[in-house]
């Protein structure tokens, strides 16, 4: 993670810029559709490159307090076919795979 501009209010903008091992950029963009804190956020997703462009897509994240513990369900929509949708299934899971090593 490179870059991270979030105005995180319905209707706000973010950017957040991404750079692989191979040194290959993402920068993703969107805006809040659901700020519902700390139950819910939603969101716009689209990439700015052309390369990886697949439109515009919708994630939602919402946390469940299960009493000593979080749990984080992440639902992306919108998909024009499956294979964009499987491309972002393994950046999602890379990602979040990263997150739990943080608190483990």
């Amino acid at each position: 993670m490179e870059l991270a501009e979030v105005d995180l209010t319905v209707r706000g903008r973010y950017h957040i810029r991404m750079r692989n091992a191979e040194g290959v950029e993402y920068n993703a963009v969107g805006v809040y559709r659901e700020v519902d804190p700390p139950n819910r956020l939603s969101y716009t997703w689209q990439w700015q490159e052309k390369e990886h462009d697949v439109g515009e897509t919708l994630v939602s994240v919402e946390f469940n307090d299960l009493g000593g513990s979080t749990e984080v369900v992440i639902t992306h929509d919108l998909f024009p076919n499956a294979e964009a949708k499987a491309g972002h299934e393994q950046g999602w899971t890379s990602c979040l795979n990263r997150f739990e090593g943080l608190f483990a």
